[in-house]
Formats: C-alpha cells, structure tokens, sequence
C-alpha cells in the first residue's frame, strides 16, 4: 500500500513537470543551438597551448614513429577518429588535424592504378586546418619538419646502402648506424631551430571556444533547479506532515521524481545533439560524471526548497550562476583558476573531470557528499518548525 502511494506520489509529480512545456522545450533546444554554433564565449588563443590532433589510418612503424616526433614537437597533440575531425575544428578543441592515410611510410604500397608511391607520396598526409591561422601553421609546420626528417633519414640509408661498405649491411643496422652519428652530431651542438620573429600583438585571434559538454552540464542543472521549485508545493508538504510517513513519501517521491526527469532530459539533450551533430565526442566516463553532477543538484533543490517559495527563485538562481560562472561552464576559464577555485564547485568538479583535468575529490568522495546533503536537507525539513508558505 505504501509503495502505490509512493508510486501515486511520483506520478503526480512529474505531471506537474509536464504541465511547463516551455521550460522543458528551453532546455532540450538550447543546447543544442549552443552546440551547432559551437559554444557560447570568446576567448583568445596567446599560443600559449598550440593544439594539433592526429587521425592515424595506417597503424604501422612509420606511423607510429611520426606520430613520437609530432609529441616531442613541444605542442600538445591527441589522437581522433577521422569523424571527429571537423567537430574537433569547428570547436576549437584542436588548431589543426593530420589524416595519415593507410600507405604512409609504405614503400611497397600500390595505388589503384598499381603505379609504385614515390617518396613524396608515401610520406605525404592530409590537413585540415583550424581557424586560427597562426596555430594552424604551427601545426602543420611541426608535421612538416617531422616528416621531413624521417624522408632525409630513409633517403640517407638508401644512399649508405647502395655504398661499397654498405653491401653487406642491413636496412635496420644501418637504421641504427645513422642514428648513433646523429646523437653524437647532436651532442657536439649540431641542432635545428624554428624561430618566428615579429609575432604583432594583433594577432592574437578571437575564438569560441566551450565544449559540448559543458553546455549540458549548465542547461541540466538549470533544469533540475527549476524542476524543484516547481514540484516543492507548500500546501502539499503541510497536507502530507499531518500524516504518518508523510514528509519521507513527498520527499523520496520528489527525488525519483527529479532524477527520472533529469536522466530523460540528459539522455534527450545528448541524443539529439549527436543526431544533429554527427561529430560530437563525449568522453570517457561521461554518464557516470553527469549521474553524480545531477544527484550534486538535486541535493542542492532539496536545500533551496527549505526557503520560502516567494523568496527563493532569486537567490537560487544567483547560486546557481556563480556556480556555473567559477565552474568554467557559462564562460571560457583559465585551466589553472579551474584546477585552484572551480574544481570546488558542482559545476566546475564535472567540467575538470569531464576535460581531463585531476581533481582533489575522486568521483566517489563527490557521490558520498551529494547523499550526504539530501539527508541533511531531508533532517533539515523534518525539523523546521514553519513551513514555508
């Protein structure tokens, strides 16, 4: 019996939801428009951290090897498939893209046309450039120099090989051979400098620059703020404080009632911006980061519904800005202000998770700390002697 009345309670709630069309409309269009003009803040790209990114088709040594000289480059380069590629520009997220293709380094491989590769084309790549167009040269520069040196260093074996004293050499001894003489050349002071010189202030390029992400994680939290104070009705909290277990069936239903509307509002921002957007990525442990960011909010719901309902949507929503302001997902922040003030805030502990970054809370101390707050909001409600009106 008292768990169809929990199940009644529950109904009853998120009926209450529906009945706003338009705060549920906001939140699932908004992101995604967001998304399409791939983010919401202006930034300014000092090239400071020159991003490169890599799809590797081939999957060989040489590939391989390149891909060890573009990292030692001194940019900061990651691997994405190739449908990622034009979401990753459009972003921002990498200043330029490498496609190596299947034949790179193959000497042996054949075109369609069964025409032996030359050395230019088994060394060649396909780019694709970002916006900025200084970093995007410095990305295809590193590539370019990286490519060059293993190009002069096969050219260099073969001619060794084709010497008297190479005959009876094979291509791997003199692979090493070559390498030796290069480090003892290199340890004596023989090096290769790039050097840019009248780098004008002025070009510094504006760009946008938000991730995906961190658009749904301002517009979830957003909606389960709202959703709420919707359902936090004083007239229905004081009808059922009169009867036994009352407060604990309007609670626990208000909470299912929340993460079920938060769970079909995440699943249905995230799918329709990948059907919009093919080339969206979410990375690794994305579900499970927005589970304990949406239980971090439905906690602080329950805290907010303690005040009195024709004061708190303001400073609700004030709280709620400045999370998101500190947390790095309503404008672009310094990594090092998220890594040292934002990391400690709901919003900024799921952007740094979510972008890679450490965080001093493992995501299981986070989780423990969420229930502990619905139970203190819980304590907190039992115990207040007037209810809000």
């Amino acid at each position: 019996m008292r768990l169809k009345c929990l199940l009644t309670l529950i109904r009853l709630k998120l009926s209450m939801m529906v009945r706003r069309p338009f705060m549920i409309a906001f939140c699932l269009v908004m992101p995604v428009l967001m998304s399409l003009f791939a983010g919401s803040t202006l930034a300014r790209n000092d090239l400071s951290a020159v991003r490169g990114g890599y799809v590797d088709h081939a999957k060989n040594d040489s590939s391989m090897e390149l891909i060890e000289l573009l990292e030692s480059s001194g940019l900061y380069w990651t691997e994405i498939s190739e449908d990622e590629s034009e979401r990753a520009i459009a972003t921002d997220t990498v200043d330029g893209v490498i496609i190596i293709p299947a034949h790179y380094g193959d000497r042996t491989a054949t075109d369609r046309k069964v025409e032996k590769l030359s050395a230019d084309t088994e060394a060649s790549a396909k780019y694709l450039p970002g916006k900025n167009a200084i970093a995007s040269d410095l990305v295809i520069e590193s590539f370019l120099i990286s490519a060059l040196a293993m190009t002069r260093e096969s050219i260099l074996v073969d001619d060794l090989l084709t010497m008297t004293d190479g005959t009876s050499v094979s291509r791997e001894e003199m692979y090493v051979r070559l390498r030796k003489s290069a480090e003892v050349a290199r340890a004596e002071g023989a090096s290769l400098k790039l050097e840019l010189h009248n780098l004008q202030e002025n070009h510094r390029a504006q760009i946008v620059q938000i991730p995906d992400f961190a658009v749904e994680i301002l517009f979830l939290s957003i909606f389960s703020l709202l959703a709420s104070l919707m359902i936090a009705d004083p007239a229905t909290q004081q009808r059922l404080r009169s009867i036994d277990g009352g407060p604990l069936r309007d609670f626990l239903s208000s909470l299912t009632a929340l993460a079920i509307a938060g769970v079909i509002q995440l699943s249905l921002m995230a799918g329709l911006t990948e059907l919009i957007i093919p080339g969206v990525n979410r990375p690794d442990g994305y579900w499970l980061v927005m589970a304990v960011f949406l239980l971090l909010m439905l906690a602080f719901g329950q805290l907010v519904s303690l005040m009195p309902s024709e004061q708190r949507f303001v400073p609700a929503s004030l709280v709620l800005f400045i999370f998101a302001l500190i947390g790095g997902t309503f404008i672009r922040l310094p990594s090092a202000f998220v890594d040292r003030v934002g990391q400690y805030t709901p919003h900024g502990w799921a952007f740094a998770r979510l972008s890679g970054m450490p965080t001093t809370l493992p995501l299981l101390a986070v989780a423990g700390i969420g229930f502990a707050l619905i139970i203190l909001s819980y304590v907190l409600q039992t115990r207040c002697h007037r209810l809000t009106k």
